[in-house]
C-alpha cells in the first residue's frame, strides 16, 4: 500500500532501512535520508508491523531531447523473517500501476540482483567504463599555460555556476538517452552524500568554463567520481590537474562513460586498467511513449510487437512506428503484420540501453520477420546518479 508521511510510518520506515542495509544511525536525524525521504513516495506491506518497503524518487530525465518523467527506485526491503513471501512482488505491482496513471514512462534503479530485478521486466541499461591506473601514468600531462582551474568546494558560487554551466550545455544538446535532469535539492543532497568531494573547473582565457572534474582523495587513491569537458583542452587540462597529485597519491580511477575513448589520448595504453561496470537497470512502464521519443535512423513505417510484459500488460501489442520528416509517431494498431518483435526487457535494452536493434537481432532477444532496415540513433549516458 501507499504510505502516508507521518511520524509513525517514518519511524517504521527507519527501522527497517538501518537493520536492512545495516545503517549505523537512527535515520530519521540522517539529512541525506531525510532529504530524499521528503521528497519521495514510499510503499509498504504490514503484518502487524511494517515488513517491506520500496522508496520512489522522482525526477525529470533527459530522452534524446524530451523531458521524460522518471521514476529512481531505491531502498527495496524486507525483514528476513518475511523475505520470500512476495510481499516485495505486490508492492512492485502497485509502484508500476501508480506511476502508469501518474504518467511516468519509466523507471531505474540500481539493483542488488539483476536476476531479482529482471522479474519486474527490468534490464541493465546503463554501464560505466571506469580507468585505473598509477599515477606516474599521468606524467606526460600538465597543467594548462593559459585560462586557470578553480578548485574548490559546491558552496563556492565560481566552482558551482561552472559546473552546472557544463552540465545543461550537455543535457541541451539531446544526445542524452536516459539521464536525470538534476534539480537543486538533488545536487545538494549528492554534496552532503559525499562529503568529503572536491570540484575543479577549467576556465579558459576568456573566463569560459570549459570542463570540470569532481573526485575524492581517500587515503593514497584519488577516486574521479565524474569528469566532462567540452573541448580537447579541457580534458588535458583536467589531465594535468590530476598529474599535479601524483606525489601524494599512489592510484587513480576515474569514471567516465561508456563510449569513452579517453585511453587513446595515453601514451602507454598498457599502464591502463579499463574495465566496463553494469550500473542501472531501466524498465519501461509506457512502451507507447518511450518509443515516440526514440531517434530513427531510416524513414518509414514499422510495427514493433511487444509479446510479453506480465506487470505491464497495456503495453502488450503492435505498435506503429512512423518517421517522416523527422516527426515520429507511435500509434497501435491490430492485424498488422510485425516487423520486429520482443519481450518488453527486450525492448527496453534497445530503447535505454546500449543494444542496436541490429545487435538484439542478433543475439536472438528480438525477432525480425521482415527484412527491414531500422535502428535508433543510441545516444549517451554522459552523467551518473545513485537510487
Amino acid at each position: 500500500m501507499k504510505l502516508e508521511n507521518n511520524s509513525d510510518n517514518l519511524k517504521q520506515i527507519a527501522a527497517l532501512i538501518k537493520y536492512a542495509f545495516l545503517k549505523k544511525k537512527d535515520l530519521t536525524k540522517d539529512a541525506n535520508f531525510m532529504s530524499r525521504y521528503q521528497h519521495s513516495e514510499g510503499y509498504g506491506y504490514f503484518d502487524q508491523k511494517l515488513t517491506s518497503y520500496i522508496m520512489v524518487n522522482k525526477f525529470k530525465s533527459e530522452v534524446f531531447g524530451h523531458h521524460l518523467k522518471m521514476a529512481g527506485i531505491g531502498y527495496v526491503a524486507s525483514y528476513p523473517e518475511y523475505r520470500g513471501q512476495g510481499h516485495i512482488s505486490h508492492l512492485v505491482q502497485e509502484v508500476l500501476q501508480d506511476l502508469h496513471q501518474q504518467q511516468v514512462p519509466f523507471a531505474n534503479l540500481a539493483p542488488f540482483s539483476e536476476s531479482f530485478y529482471r522479474h519486474y521486466g527490468f534490464s541493465n541499461s546503463i554501464y560505466q567504463k571506469e580507468y585505473r591506473f598509477a599515477s606516474n601514468v599521468l606524467q606526460s600531462f600538465c597543467l594548462p599555460k593559459t585560462g586557470r582551474i578553480i578548485r574548490g568546494k559546491w558552496n563556492d558560487l565560481n566552482v558551482q555556476n561552472g559546473v552546472i554551466q557544463l552540465y545543461e550545455r550537455q543535457l541541451h544538446t539531446d544526445d542524452e538517452r536516459n539521464t536525470v535532469i538534476r534539480e537543486a535539492w538533488w545536487w545538494n543532497r549528492l554534496d552532503s552524500y559525499y562529503a568529503h568531494r572536491n570540484f575543479a573547473v577549467y576556465f579558459d582565457a576568456d573566463g569560459r568554463p570549459m570542463s570540470y572534474l569532481i573526485y575524492r582523495i581517500e587515503n593514497d587513491r584519488f577516486l574521479a567520481d565524474e569528469l566532462y569537458s567540452i573541448t580537447p583542452a579541457g580534458i588535458l587540462s583536467m589531465l594535468g590537474f590530476m598529474g599535479s597529485h601524483a606525489g601524494s597519491v599512489k592510484e587513480y580511477r576515474i569514471i567516465l562513460p561508456e563510449d569513452s575513448l579517453l585511453a587513446e589520448l595515453f601514451p602507454e595504453q598498457h599502464q591502463l586498467d579499463i574495465r566496463l561496470h553494469p550500473y542501472m537497470m531501466s524498465r519501461i512502464i509506457d512502451f507507447q511513449k518511450v518509443l515516440s521519443c526514440m531517434r530513427p535512423m531510416q524513414e518509414g513505417i514499422f510495427n514493433l510487437e511487444v509479446i510479453a510484459d506480465d506487470l505491464c500488460p497495456w503495453n502488450i501489442g503492435v505498435w506503429q512506428l512512423k518517421r517522416k520528416n523527422k516527426e515520429v509517431t507511435v500509434t497501435r494498431k491490430e492485424d498488422e503484420l510485425v516487423d520486429f518483435s520482443g519481450s518488453i526487457t527486450a525492448w527496453t535494452q534497445v530503447l535505454l540501453g546500449r543494444l542496436s536493434l541490429k545487435e538484439a537481432v542478433k543475439l536472438g532477444l528480438i525477432t525480425d520477420y521482415r527484412i527491414k532496415k531500422l535502428d535508433f540513433v543510441k545516444g549517451r549516458v554522459s552523467f551518473y546518479d545513485y537510487f
